[in-house]
């Protein structure tokens, strides 16, 4: 099974080393906090997106812990994990020092978070789902032609 491992920071927050970059940069490493109350793929602080060389994408509206509402500047990152690499809208925060991988980066990766006592491991999706037996998901149902009238029973006459 592909396996990352992390650690717990100093805060106790679970935290993964992964390289940001932008278009034209080789990259930097960071020590990234897995937040699962985070929705987004990625957060950076503002002053250290300046260096990765990111274009602005634009803005956006963030619901915060506390329920108030910021808006943030965005930009697309490349972010990379021992060698794999996703594509992601990375939000640009004036307000926080800390890098943050949030539920959308999980799944752009399909990625499972498992945590220990001692440390984090995000584990392939495919390969766990197999590893413990979880079947497929169901096939959806085929969809009838909207073309094609409903069949439609002759009344019953008694006999």
């Amino acid at each position: 099974m592909p396996t990352w491992l992390g650690c717990f920071g100093k805060s106790g927050s679970p935290v993964l080393t992964v390289r940001i970059s932008g278009p034209f940069t080789e990259g930097v490493d960071f020590e990234a906090i897995v937040d699962t109350g985070f929705t987004g793929f990625a957060s950076i602080p503002l002053l250290q997106a300046f260096p990765l060389g990111l274009i602005l994408d634009g803005t956006t509206s963030v619901v915060l812990a506390d329920g108030s509402t910021t808006v943030n500047l965005v930009a697309r990152a490349k972010v990379e994990v021992e060698g794999e690499a996703r594509i992601g809208t990375v939000l640009l925060d004036a307000g926080s020092r800390d890098v943050l991988l949030g539920m959308d980066f999980l799944r752009h990766f399909k990625k499972a978070l498992y945590v220990a006592s001692d440390g984090i491991a995000l584990v392939d999706e495919d390969d766990l789902k197999k590893s413990v037996g979880v079947p497929p998901a169901p096939e959806a149902a085929a969809t009838e032609d909207p073309n094609t009238p409903p069949q439609i029973d002759p009344p019953s006459t008694g006999q």
